[in-house]
């Protein structure tokens, strides 16, 4: 059964689990968006992991790293995943990786642990914000006993959240925030990470704003906040935040 993404108009329907190449999405400027090839009017920035049959052309992704090309198959990291209709989510998804491709932000586009690799398992901060810009749920990470798997639709205020403060920091002092984790990565088995609406933003790059990102993060409608020097222990470097 198709059913129409919400929101974007230059996207084509979406079969559940079969997601073909997003495409051109507002603030997108990837050649990769325009270009046709393989049947397709279009292609979407991808990891080769993700590229199912390796259907990809290098060079058309340029404000991308290396291992992600354009692709003009299905991405496989997605199947068995369905579509969310968060119109909020979508809009500040699409916002935020506008903002990536411009180097405005930086959005992880793998795992620190090597496990998550190896092969990429299609959860990264990137990718967890770009399937939301297509209107996708997300994928969560399965690499470690902790971890889920499965998919979930990302928070809208969660996103609208991380994109003022992304914004705000770029206006004060130019330079761009590192988002670590979304609903991706390996974390405690009751993480809120799971539900789709909690990052985890460095806070000690490209400069220290620990007390900031803290504040920050306190002033919003939350259920759970970890930063330097909280009870949560273990988050000397960045700032967990969990939306209610």
């Amino acid at each position: 059964m198709l059913q129409k993404l919400v929101g974007i108009s230059l996207l084509p329907c979406l079969v559940l689990g079969q997601v073909f190449p997003g495409g051109p999405f507002p603030g997108g400027i990837q050649s990769c968006y325009n270009t046709p090839s393989n049947g397709q009017p279009y292609g979407e920035c991808l990891q080769d992991d993700c590229c199912e049959g390796g259907v990809a052309i290098s060079n058309l992704c340029p404000n991308y790293a290396n291992n992600i090309r354009c692709c003009f198959s299905r991405n496989r990291c997605t199947t068995g995943c369905g579509a969310c209709y968060d119109v909020e989510a979508k809009d500040y998804a699409c916002r935020i990786l506008a903002m990536h491709e411009r180097g405005e932000i930086r959005l992880k586009s793998d795992h620190f642990s090597a496990d998550g690799n190896n092969p990429y398992d299609g959860a990264s901060a990137l990718s967890n914000v770009r399937d939301t810009c297509y209107g996708r749920q997300v994928k969560r990470s399965n690499y470690c006993a902790a971890a889920p798997g499965g998919c979930v639709c990302l928070k809208g205020s969660m996103l609208r959240a991380m994109h003022t403060y992304a914004v705000n920091f770029r206006a004060q002092y130019g330079q761009s925030i590192d988002i670590n984790a979304i609903a991706g990565s390996c974390h405690s088995s009751t993480s809120w990470h799971y539900q789709g609406n909690t990052w985890d933003i460095s806070c000690s790059t490209p400069r220290n704003h620990c007390t900031a990102l803290r504040d920050f993060c306190l002033a919003q409608n939350i259920v759970e906040a970890c930063y330097p020097g909280s009870s949560c222990g273990g988050h000397e470097t960045w700032v967990h935040c969990a939306f209610a």
